[in-house]
């Protein structure tokens, strides 16, 4: 028995409300993409052999939406128009449409009106609902603009129907007014349907969307332009396979695949073709090791178990239907590597084939060499090209910053193992010769000064305040590199590399905060060390008050040269050596060819004096 208070068991089922029908204008964005997609996909599934897609000068009349699209003017009422000022040549207010667009098919045309006001009914039969999803939404993208449906419906016998139109304002999509269906002698013969719609776009919009929409639909759609009603020829726009390029294809339940090698995709490209309408699902793409890029893509033939997200099917709906799609789509893309002569697979994708039963080819032992990197985010340059390593190569498995590596490229040319150092790769890892190769862990660099052995970080490095001014530390009589490597699991060593040039302090400074470290001995010149500070620091600034890139680097040259010449050679050097180059880059061009140019500087005096010039040979 129920208690008083409690309330009576019932059932409830799900419904739509009336008031969702007041918005079915927002249901799709009302774009020409919209319109276009969902109308070539009604005519392709009423049996129709080809689309034609006409795009007409409309006459001056109501605003869009306020009536039924409008006649072309003939040329009795053209007269009468440009006589009361209503023709087409007076001028438009802003937004009202322009043109009309007229998209008919010779398909099995529409029996029953009615269908076209009431979503999520159509007239399919079950077989095609059953594989296409047919929703019965659709015909709602023409709910913002309006529109006027012409049709006829095919007759089984052979006869020729009476066909009938209909003239759609957004009130009747809402349901506010009722719409008059009525006779039209005008409809598509001897079957078929023709839905007109108002249109702001430019002819070149018009045109540019037909094209995306006819890519890759499967049957001929021609489009033409009419000019005061006189029809064009026409022109069949332009079709292409969705997998045409491919280097293999696959079928999978209902849809086919299409491998393809280094074909660009950019941002979210279409993947998957539905008969005409192109989305993103998200396909897998496989890089590889210094190789090809292996994209996939699916065209869709018979496959209802993929669900579009209704109405507009610009998504897929994600299931394990959709999950499984993408791992068959990759497995596809694994068969087309096996068949390729160099397909440089990674150690996973390798190993995710090899659980599939598909065999791909390891890549050769090859690396890319090893070069130091550079400070100046802007100077990118592709590195060398991968090479075969050999069993006494070093892997360069840690990642110095630019004054390090700058350092160490010099202590490896000194100590001859440049050609050993390579990349690491960790997309190789796992692959034995990979695996065999000895790795660099660990880098320390240790300056003796005054016959005390000092490590580098710990060395106490005196506030600079500008490469002029900047006072330079006693130079050191022996710099040691120790680099750290790893074999295997367990096998470390220690390799010392004696060189003349470290760098400490900061990385990512200005050069007038940056102390160089040479050794007593060394034989590196002052631009050989500006080249090497330009190569460890120099990183333009892109704040919106700075130089050029080009100005910016000139200053640090110029600073850096003087750093070096100061540091190797003497200070009256560096004076010397800057004040000539900014001789040679101010002065130079003023002086008069043949004279002899002497200019004599105590501050805050300058004298110039001019030599005769050469006598004439």
């Amino acid at each position: 028995m129920t208690h008083p208070l409690e309330p009576e068991p019932r059932t409830i089922r799900a419904r739509i409300h009336e008031s969702a029908v007041r918005r079915v204008t927002r249901i799709y964005a009302a774009t020409l993409a919209d319109i276009l997609a969902e109308a070539l996909q009604n005519a392709r599934r009423a049996g129709a052999t080809r689309v034609h897609l006409a795009v007409e000068k409309r006459a001056v009349g109501p605003a869009a939406g306020e009536a039924a699209v409008t006649e072309p003017a003939t040329s009795e009422n053209a007269t009468s128009e440009r006589r009361t000022g209503n023709g087409a040549n007076v001028a438009r207010r802003a937004g009202e449409p322009a043109f009309t667009v007229t998209v008919s098919d010779d398909g099995e045309g529409i029996a029953d009106p009615a269908l076209l006001l009431s979503f999520g009914e159509n007239g399919w039969d079950d077989a095609l609902v059953r594989r296409e999803d047919a929703a019965g939404f659709g015909f709602a993208s023409l709910a913002r603009r309006g529109c006027t449906v012409s049709s006829r419906p095919r007759s089984p016998d052979g006869e020729i129907r009476p066909g009938w139109r209909l003239d759609l304002a957004p009130a009747h999509f809402l349901g506010e007014d009722a719409a008059e269906v009525r006779a039209d002698e005008g409809a598509p013969c001897p079957c078929g349907t023709a839905i007109a719609f108002p249109a702001t776009e430019s002819v070149a919009a018009l045109r540019n969307a037909a094209e995306h929409a006819a890519r890759h639909f499967p049957l001929p759609v021609v489009f033409e332009t009419r000019t005061e009603g006189e029809p064009s020829a026409g022109e069949t726009l332009p079709r292409r396979a969705f997998l045409d390029g491919a280097v293999h294809a696959e079928a999978w339940r209902g849809l086919a695949f299409g491998v393809f090698r280094n074909r660009h995709r950019g941002y979210n490209d279409p993947d998957l073709n539905f008969l005409g309408l192109t989305l993103p699902v998200r396909l897998p793409a496989v890089e590889t090791v210094h190789g090809a890029t292996w994209t996939v893509r699916a065209d869709v033939r018979d496959c209802p178990e993929l669900e579009l997200v209704l109405p507009a099917r610009k998504e897929a709906v994600e299931s394990e239907f959709l999950r499984d799609l993408r791992d068959a789509a990759r497995l596809a893309i694994f068969r087309a590597m096996a068949a390729d002569p160099s397909p440089r697979p990674t150690f996973s994708d390798w190993t995710r084939a090899r659980e599939a039963g598909i065999g791909i080819a390891p890549p050769p032992a090859e690396l890319r060499p090893w070069r130091p990197g550079i400070a100046d985010l802007d100077d990118w340059r592709e590195g060398p090209r991968p090479v075969p390593v050999a069993p006494d190569s070093l892997v360069m498995d840690c990642d110095p910053e630019p004054p390090e590596a700058q350092a160490l490229w010099r202590a490896a040319e000194r100590a001859g193992i440049v050609p050993r150092l390579f990349e690491a790769d960790r997309r190789l890892a796992g692959y034995p010769w990979y695996d065999a190769l000895e790795r660099v862990i660990h880098i320390e660099t240790e300056v003796t000064i005054a016959g005390r052995p000092i490590p580098l970080d710990d060395l106490a490095v005196q506030e600079r305040t500008g490469a002029p001014g900047a006072p330079l530390e006693q130079r050191p009589e022996r710099i040691r590199m120790s680099l750290t490597t790893r074999t295997g699991r367990d096998g470390k060593r220690v390799i010392d590399l004696d060189t003349d040039l470290a760098f400490a302090g900061e990385a990512w400074s200005w050069v007038g905060d940056v102390l160089p470290l040479v050794t007593a001995d060394s034989a590196i010149r002052p631009h050989e060390l500006a080249d090497r500070l330009r190569a460890a620091y120099f990183s333009a600034s892109d704040d919106a008050d700075a130089d050029s890139w080009e100005r910016q680097r000139e200053v640090f040259d110029r600073e850096a040269l003087h750093v070096a010449t100061r540091l190797l050679l003497s200070d009256d050097e560096a004076c010397r050596a800057s004040i000539a180059e900014a001789a040679c880059r101010e002065l130079v061009w003023l002086a008069p060819r043949g004279r002899t140019v002497e200019i004599r500087i105590r501050r805050p005096d300058v004298t110039v004096t001019l030599g005769e010039a050469d006598p004439a040979p």
